[in-house]
């Protein structure tokens, strides 16, 4: 691949066997020789109970114990790095598509992703650090952070189940609402994956009891001649029109049509709940879902959807589309 469109991916990782399963995902999402992964760590000098040394007269702020801390502090974070390359290595990845930066902590671990990422990055994969280990739904720290604050770049937030069975395609479900920045997010979707073993479902759910879908030799795009529109054909003209326009967008970027398959789900009370139990149910890996979005069916507002999906779907990888 040029330059020109080459991908530049930024892996934030901590040393957790959580943060490394992002690691085993790119080797699945990722078509090989189209990107860049740059494995990126940020450290602190000091453990959390040496930070406040020099402010205690009591405490020496040269102790060896804080040096030594230091020293096998950094050396962890680097063979962890070097580890993620080497995998990423076995996994078919080239030697040039890969890089390792780490850096000690400047400003705040968050605040240092996110500065690092809004050089030139087209996404940035993160873990959900912190995670109750019981519900399995709080969003760690950093996370939070990331998720509220990198508002430009798109964020892969990992999931607490990876698939690994590398024996079945992934299955990506694309939730879409008519909006132009639901169109901007499936155009993404097909020029990062466009050639990698994925499947991709477009989503899309209607709150109204009383939506059908015309079928397919059905007269849609307008009303019958001296008919008026009514909300429900208005409806059914604004779905069809953008499943057909997300259909021709990933096939323009080179996806194969033939592993994409669209969905409608209608007359239900939530569609964060809806999109989550669709996922789960048939066996998705990733949610990809806009940050924001207004639709033209049902003055459908993104931000609050996302913002469920994003809590309340832990075991699933979600992509925030900017």
């Amino acid at each position: 691949m040029d330059a020109k469109n080459r991908k530049k991916i930024l892996v934030a990782l901590d040393g957790s066997d959580h943060s490394f399963n992002a690691v085993h995902y790119l080797a699945r999402v990722l078509p090989r020789n189209t990107a860049t992964i740059v494995l990126f760590s940020v450290y602190t000098k000091r453990p959390e109970r040496f930070w406040d040394t020099e402010e205690d007269p009591f405490i020496d702020p040269n102790a060896d114990d804080g040096r030594l801390w230091e020293i096998e502090h950094k050396r962890a974070i680097g063979e962890f790095l070097e580890n993620a390359r080497k995998t990423l290595l076995k996994y078919g990845f080239s030697p040039d598509d890969l890089v390792i930066k780490s850096q000690e902590k400047q400003i705040g671990i968050a605040r240092d992703i996110i500065r690092e990422a809004q050089s030139g990055y087209d996404a940035v994969v993160v873990g959900r650090q912190g995670m109750n280990p019981i519900t399995r739904l709080v969003i760690g720290s950093v996370a939070a952070k990331l998720i509220a604050g990198l508002t430009t770049v798109p964020l892969w937030l990992m999931g607490t189940e990876v698939i690994f069975d590398s024996s079945a395609p992934l299955k990506l479900l694309v939730t879409i609402d008519g909006s132009d920045n639901a169109l901007r997010a499936v155009k993404y979707v097909g020029e990062m994956t466009a050639g990698a073993d994925i499947d991709i479902t477009l989503f899309q759910v209607i709150r109204s009891f009383d939506f059908r879908l015309p079928g397919p030799d059905e007269h849609f795009f307008a009303p019958p001649e001296g008919a008026k529109w009514t909300e429900e054909s208005r409806e059914a003209h604004v779905v069809r029109a953008a499943f057909e326009k997300a259909v021709k967008i990933l096939a323009d970027t080179g996806f194969d049509h033939r592993r994409i398959t669209t969905k409608i789900v209608s007359g239900v009370a939530t569609r964060s709940g809806t999109i989550i139990a669709q996922a789960m149910t048939g066996g998705y890996g990733t949610i990809v879902i806009g940050r924001r979005g207004h639709s033209k069916v049902g003055e459908f507002h993104m931000g609050r959807v996302t913002n469920k999906v994003i809590q309340l779907a832990g075991k699933t990888t979600v992509w925030m589309i900017s």
